[in-house]
Order: structure tokens, then sequence, then C-alpha cells
């Protein structure tokens, strides 16, 4: 069964150190994660990195070959700038919101919601994660889909195997804590 619905939760992150994270991480309406992405960026804004990671989502659904996407972040500036409630006046976001609109096009629908940072975790672990170059990249498309997808944490190791314990702690509580 091909999935064409997808939810994804997606969340960008910076720490005030060189670089910062985005991640996304895609999930049946079912709660069975097909996916999951992260990047190291360059040192940016918090709202550039939101930017990133709602392209990083975008290109994850993409990937997956969905049809109809309903996006989760926790940054209310791009929901707002997105939905065309608030004005993009920055030029740098400008030329981010304007590749995301663009993005969206490929989509039969986009639905783009604010969600509390708690209802956010497992994104927002990936980011952080991905800020130290602690990355990942897992989808389960047609080109590649494991054995198993059962176990949400065994799931989350394959893609994941050189994160430090306390990381671990706090993803595999996300996932447990998403789950609910």
């Amino acid at each position: 069964m091909m999935v064409t619905d997808c939810l994804i939760h997606i969340d960008g992150a910076t720490a005030g150190s060189r670089h910062t994270g985005a991640a996304a991480v895609a999930r049946r309406a079912d709660g069975k994660f097909v996916g999951w992405i992260s990047r190291q960026l360059p040192r940016m804004t918090n709202n550039e990195a939101e930017y990133h990671a709602l392209l990083l989502g975008l290109e994850l659904a993409q990937q997956l070959q969905l049809r109809h996407v309903h996006i989760f972040s926790d940054s209310e500036v791009v929901v707002r700038q997105m939905a065309g409630r608030s004005r993009v006046l920055s030029a740098r976001l400008r030329l981010l919101h304007r590749d995301a609109c663009l993005a969206v096009r490929y989509f039969e629908q986009v639905q783009l919601e604010h969600v509390p940072r708690e209802e956010n975790r497992l994104a927002d672990a990936l980011a952080g994660e991905a800020i130290t170059g602690a990355t990942v990249h897992f989808s389960a498309s047609k080109a590649h889909r494991p054995a198993a997808l059962s176990a949400q944490v065994n799931l989350l190791r394959v893609g994941l195997p050189t994160l430090a314990q306390d990381a671990w702690t706090r993803i595999g509580k996300a996932i447990i804590d998403q789950g609910d």
C-alpha cells in the first residue's frame, strides 16, 4: 500500500554555535514512522532555521512520494507567514518563503499547523542533534523499505547508530511521548 497522506513534524534549532540544525519526521496517521531527515546548517537566525526545516520536510515528503501533507511546526512565524497572515519583512526570509511556496506546489494538498514545542519533541531532538553534526536520513519509500517497521525505537536506531547515549535517551523519550 502506497502512503499518500502523512503527518510531518519539523523543527529548526539554533544554539549560538557556529552551526544550526533542521529536522523533519514523517509518520502515517496510524503513528508509524515512515521517514526522517536532519541536516546541519551554517549559522543563521532561528526563523531561517525553521524555514530550512520546512523545506527539509517538503523534501522528505517528495522522497516519500506523498500527495497530501500535514506539517506541524512550533514556529508561529513560519506558519503565519506561509498562511499569508503575517508579512515577510526580512530579505533573507523572503527568499526562503519563496522557495517554500514553490515547493508546496508539488503536492495536491499541504496543510501547515502550529503546535506547541512539547508536541514537537522528536523533530526538536533531531534538530538539536543536527547542530552537532549528528544527522540522519531514512525514508521508507519503495526504494528503501526495511523489513521491520513495528518497533519504533529499533527503527530509529537504523538511522542513528552514532549518537551519544544521552541523545538516545532524549530521542527515545520523544518517540514514546509522541506516540501517546
